[in-house]
């Protein structure tokens, strides 16, 4: 992606979108018919092809969250799929159809286009929200969930326990439910999903709410959190567990 498109796109950001609500931006896999979303774009061959992770992800942030949802399908047919060019282009898209929120369930190496791509989001004002990854607590940090500003999540199991399998980023900012909950696959059938990558469109979808509440969406989330763990943040619940009574679909 060259700079010069990244930035063509930005000039057309909006703050919200149909329905009053602040628009959601979604970089993972498309979602199936059974799950209602404004705008699926592709970014990789074959794309948008319906998958399971990117319906549970879609369905999840659906359920939480009331305004305009676009998704960019970064993985398709393609077995090259979810790559730092792909990411950066769906970024993006994204940022310039009006997202002032984006979600990334995905996670991998640092990488400088990705970087750069998220550093140009955020200068726009847009807030990235991405999974540590379920790479365990030993893996290396995990991005782009350790960039600078971005919103960094977690998961807890139904017993609001750290999940064992969850990884780690350089920072880590909320927690939220990512076991004992139901989603909607690419068929349209409720499945149990376990992960943070099913974390991660709770947090958007609160962040989303107080963006559009108005205020300070730092302070609105840090009221609505629930401290667990040791008191005051730390690095297995972070600022505490946001959306703790969802369950899914």
């Amino acid at each position: 992606v060259r700079s010069r498109g990244l930035g063509d796109v930005y000039k057309r950001q909006a703050s919200t979108g149909a329905g009053g609500g602040v628009a959601v931006g979604m970089i993972d896999g498309a979602p199936g018919k059974s799950v209602s979303v404004t705008a699926t774009r592709g970014f990789a061959e074959g794309a948008p092809y319906p998958s399971n992770h990117g319906s549970a992800v879609a369905s999840l942030l659906a359920s939480e969250h009331a305004g305009p949802i676009r998704v960019a399908d970064v993985y398709g047919t393609d077995k090259a799929g979810g790559n730092a060019l792909a990411i950066a282009r769906g970024l993006g898209w994204l940022v310039g159809e009006g997202s002032r929120v984006v979600q990334i369930s995905l996670v991998g190496p640092k990488n400088p286009l990705l970087e750069r791509a998220i550093a140009a989001a955020r200068r726009r004002g847009v807030i990235v929200v991405a999974a540590v990854g379920n790479d365990g607590p030993a893996a290396p940090p995990a991005y782009p969930a350790s960039y600078d500003g971005v919103v960094a999540v977690t998961g807890v199991d139904g017993r609001r326990r750290a999940l064992i399998e969850a990884g780690r980023a350089l920072h880590l900012d909320y927690a939220a439910p990512g076991a004992d909950i139901r989603a909607i696959d690419a068929r349209g059938k409720r499945i149990r999903v376990r992960g943070t990558s099913f974390a991660t469109p709770l947090v958007a979808a609160r962040l989303a709410r107080a963006l559009h509440s108005g205020g300070n969406w730092r302070r609105t989330l840090d009221r609505e959190a629930e401290d667990l763990g040791r008191r005051g943040a730390d690095p297995v619940f972070g600022r505490g567990l946001l959306c703790g009574s969802c369950a899914g679909r």
